[in-house]
């Protein structure tokens, strides 16, 4: 089934200058598109844990490093945590400055009270604010207060 419309106007042609000008807009834009995604996917990064003590960040092949910092609000034991905090975080951190690597740093939530958790992480990470990505590790399994 064909709908004619009698009424539309034709359209007259274009001027050539306009129709390459629209040719290289669309070019630039599909090129940006393409390379664009591209360029950001190419990242390699290292989430450490507690469980990583002695890692040596600057020697792992990596864009960045994301280490974990606090976890809770103190109470936490076991890797290199001591009350909370990773004893090994700033040494972690400086390889993979020292080597040009972009950083972040974590906080584990156990389910505490978050504004607690919040001062802790930050007041133990206060060096690294505006210099690293801080970040939140929430885990359902441990943040059952959190869940409901």
């Amino acid at each position: 089934m064909n709908i004619l419309n009698k009424g539309k106007p034709r359209h007259k042609h274009m001027n050539p200058r306009r129709q390459w000008r629209k040719l290289l807009t669309a070019l630039a834009v599909a090129i940006s598109m393409a390379v664009a995604p591209a360029a950001m996917a190419d990242m390699n990064g290292y989430d450490i844990s507690n469980w990583q003590c002695g890692i040596d960040t600057a020697t792992v092949p990596a864009d960045f490093v994301i280490v974990g910092t606090t976890w809770g609000s103190g109470g936490v034991y076991g890797g290199c945590l001591s009350n909370g905090v990773n004893t090994d975080a700033n040494r972690q951190l400086a390889g993979a400055v020292n080597s040009g690597k972009e950083t972040g740093v974590y906080h584990y939530a156990r389910g505490g009270n978050p504004e607690t958790e919040a001062r802790f992480f930050v007041d133990n990470v206060r060096g690294y604010i505006r210099k690293s990505v801080l970040i939140l590790d929430w885990e359902a399994q441990d943040n059952a207060a959190w869940s409901a």
